[in-house]
């Protein structure tokens, strides 16, 4: 019997049931896998979000950001969106309807990221859909169930931005390549998805802007795109106008950010959305020389509002960085590293990363090629978008989540062509194929022969400082200030009620240096740091790596020889070392 041909899910209700039963297989695989949400608060940014939505339920202000238990007796102004913020109160509250306290949290925490694995697999698909041939939809599904390293930001108990972020920028690029939309429906929820994923963050900033060129691009070249890029421009200018005045503080509406929207972000959006809708308008009326002035003007304009309101954001999100925490801090944030650094420290996922982003990049160069003859808008924005994102994360392991959504459409199209050509489109063929050239099946094969020819890898110590039973020690001491490395900061804050000097947020300098110094100095110098601090507790994880001088305090704690005036509080061996500081000495010759 000849095989069967591949199942064509192109139309839109069997595009949705693929979604759905996509999705209901990564639920299964993650709710099988995660078991830590009930033990562990996630990474440091999940620690301290958790942080910042329970004080917005126990009455703080929606506008008030300021968290004075960092670094005080300063604080600091925390640069989330605060829609986020409301938005994770919000489940909380409906869920603390129907259970205790406790639980209402876990189960927040659990359920949130796995609420945007559908739209963001949805997107995937549509994607493919609409750049690919007739078997795209379903290469690209199985793909998106074999790779489970693209559901790492949506895994239980991940409360970041990042889920969302992803699943706006996916939204966006899905909506904008839908063909043949004679409503402006689309276009709009594009401009929209941009806009919320701008005011949640600003990482995917490049990706918005190319799908916004896109829109700017198919005016320039047809004015029967107009409608499309009027309805997209005004959702872009309307909805970042909004989103930007609900979460900002009105005393902060004239402040630009470069690691958040701000003044100029937003400006640059309004501007460039609304100069596109006016030349989308006038578009009937103006010949093709004109229109394209007139788009291009208004790119320009949007362009120098945002420089010229910081210019030092033309370097990026970190342009403001203290240089002086970059050597023991910033430079060594795995998520910030790129492919050679993480090679040297992370081999498994930096080779997962090498072959994904290798895949995508070739996908790209296909899609690229594949239209040469006659470019289609689709087939452009794909591939701009996949190699973009390959060069991001090739250069900072955080953006490889973008690769990885980018990448797999863009395979999937590759791999449905392929199998159109030397298979004849038969479904099991192409389901072979597609399982053997995946990300995930290529990326396992690179670790094993990597593995085999390297020995017995080193044995690296449990690291137990993250789970938050290791913070109950602590919790139960009185309230203090505590020293630490930045990394525990968020964790100090989450699970007890003291205050922490450092923590892992570049907006906090005086902290982080304060905290660095103290560590670094001889014991009877860090003494007098200490007490003028007034800190109450140093904590110390063993298994992370102290970046400080062996002759400072820092090390004479890791070789077990603590300063007379620091009170060891913990068992040898526990995840955590806890000092109290002892009161000082009265003065001699004082009753």
């Amino acid at each position: 019997m000849p095989l069967s041909p591949s199942p064509d899910l192109s139309s839109s209700r069997r595009l949705l049931l693929t979604g759905v039963l996509t999705t209901l297989g990564v639920l299964a695989y993650l709710v099988w896998r995660v078991h830590d949400v009930a033990t562990s608060l996630g990474d440091t940014d999940d620690a301290m979000r958790l942080v910042l939505v329970r004080d917005l339920l126990h009455g703080r202000g929606w506008y008030d950001q300021w968290v004075g238990r960092l670094q005080p007796p300063f604080g600091v102004y925390m640069h989330w969106s605060r829609l986020l913020d409301g938005a994770l109160a919000v489940l909380n509250a409906a869920l603390a309807g129907v259970l205790a306290p406790a639980q209402a949290e876990t189960a927040m925490r659990f359920v949130w990221p796995l609420m945007w694995i559908f739209p963001v697999t949805l997107a995937g698909l549509a994607v493919a859909r609409s750049v690919g041939g007739r078997s795209a939809v379903f290469v690209c599904a199985i793909l998106l169930v074999l790779d489970i390293s693209l559901y790492v930001q949506f895994r239980p108990g991940r409360i970041d931005h990042h889920d969302i972020q992803i699943t706006m920028t996916m939204v966006a690029a899905a909506c904008a390549l839908v063909q043949g939309d004679r409503q402006a429906r689309w276009p709009a929820l594009a401009g929209a998805a941009s806009a919320l994923g701008l005011a949640i963050g600003v990482e995917a900033l490049a990706f918005h802007a190319l799908i916004g060129a896109s829109f700017a691009l198919g005016l320039m070249a047809d004015r029967k795109a107009a409608a499309a890029a009027r309805a997209y421009g005004l959702a872009l200018a309307l909805a970042s106008l909004a989103f930007f005045t609900l979460q900002t503080p009105p005393s902060r509406w004239l402040l630009p950010f470069c690691d958040a929207i701000g003044a100029n972000l937003v400006a640059a959006l309004v501007v460039g959305g609304l100069g596109l809708a006016l030349a989308a308008a006038l578009a009937d009326r103006l010949p093709a020389w004109g229109r394209i002035a007139g788009v291009a003007l208004a790119g320009a304009v949007a362009g120098g509002v945002y420089v010229a309101l910081d210019p030092i954001c033309l370097h990026g999100p970190f342009a403001s960085v203290d240089p002086r925490v970059r050597s023991f801090w910033f430079d060594h944030i795995q998520e910030l590293e790129a492919w050679p650094a993480l090679l040297h420290e992370d081999r498994n996922a930096a080779l997962h990363s090498i072959v994904a982003g290798v895949l995508a990049a070739l996908a790209a160069v296909w899609l690229a090629v594949r239209g040469w003859r006659q470019p289609r808008r689709g087939e452009i924005l794909l591939a701009a978008c996949t190699a973009l994102a390959v060069a991001a994360q090739a250069k900072a392991y955080r953006m490889e989540d973008y690769g990885l959504w980018f990448g797999t459409p863009a395979l999937a199209i590759v791999l449905s062509d392929l199998g159109a050509r030397l298979l004849k489109d038969r479904m099991i063929p192409v389901a072979l194929m597609a399982v053997l050239l995946s990300p995930a099946t290529l990326a396992d094969a690179a670790i094993f022969a990597a593995g085999r020819g390297a020995g017995h890898p080193a044995r690296v110590p449990i690291d137990r400082c993250y789970d938050t039973a290791s913070y109950g020690p602590l919790a139960r001491l009185p309230a203090g200030l505590v020293l630490a490395e930045p990394d525990l900061g968020s964790f100090v804050l989450a699970n007890t009620g003291d205050t922490a000097l450092s923590a892992p947020y570049h907006r906090m300098t005086w902290g982080i240096l304060a905290a660095h110094d103290v560590l670094a100095a001889p014991a009877a110098q860090a003494e007098a740091q200490v007490r003028a601090l007034r800190v109450g507790y140093i904590v110390d994880c063993p298994v992370h790596v102290l970046r400080t001088p062996q002759g400072g305090l820092g090390g004479d704690l890791r070789r077990g020889r603590p300063p007379a005036w620091l009170q060891p509080l913990s068992r040898p061996g526990q995840a955590l070392q806890i000092y109290r500081v002892a009161p000082a000495a009265a003065p001699q010759g004082r009753p």
